[in-house]
């Protein structure tokens, strides 16, 4: 009958056994990992083709598909992205530009959402029902931004910024 401890004299050869065959194992896992990488990195790049790149190598992209405020980031994030961040003139026009390019989009999502806050809290307002203040911004053809509500259904538009983590 075996023992489950090794006699002394048995040990380092079980000992090199298991080396030998951890040493097998990792290699051959660092080499299904580096294919796989290959593999991600092709798959990114057909992803990106439709993606529309800078000169500063963020990438946007607009999307038909019509989505809540929410539900459109979320749809964003599955890229690895953001709800464009419009924080300059530039991207402003860049933006714009998609917009313009796309045949069905009048308004689309863009990353800015409001909410209230006031130090009481009363039911009572009186600011007018047909402009919220609690909301989320859409862009027009024209550039120019509003805030809607935020479970409307709308085009919206993705931002990858240059350096973000990899899909």
């Amino acid at each position: 009958m075996r023992s489950f401890f090794s006699t002394d004299e048995e040990f380092p050869t079980q000992l090199q056994n298991f080396e030998g065959r951890t040493e097998t194992e990792i290699r051959t896992l660092k080499e299904k990992v580096a294919r796989l990488e290959k593999l991600i990195d092709g798959l990114q790049s057909v992803l990106m083709k439709e993606w529309n790149t800078t000169e500063s190598g963020s990438k946007y992209r607009l999307f038909e598909e019509r989505k809540s405020w929410d539900n459109a980031e979320r749809h964003c994030q599955g890229f690895g992205a953001h709800l464009a961040i419009i924080d300059n003139e530039a991207k402003n026009g860049f933006v714009t530009n998609l917009i313009n390019s796309s045949e069905t989009s009048d308004f689309a999502w863009i990353g800015m959402k409001t909410k209230t806050t006031t130090q009481t809290s009363t039911p009572f307002t009186n600011f007018d029902s047909e402009s919220p203040i609690d909301g989320c911004a859409v862009m027009d053809a024209k550039g120019v931004w509003s805030i809607r509500s935020c479970i409307q259904l709308r085009p919206f538009v993705c931002q990858i910024i240059k350096n973000d983590v990899k899909i």
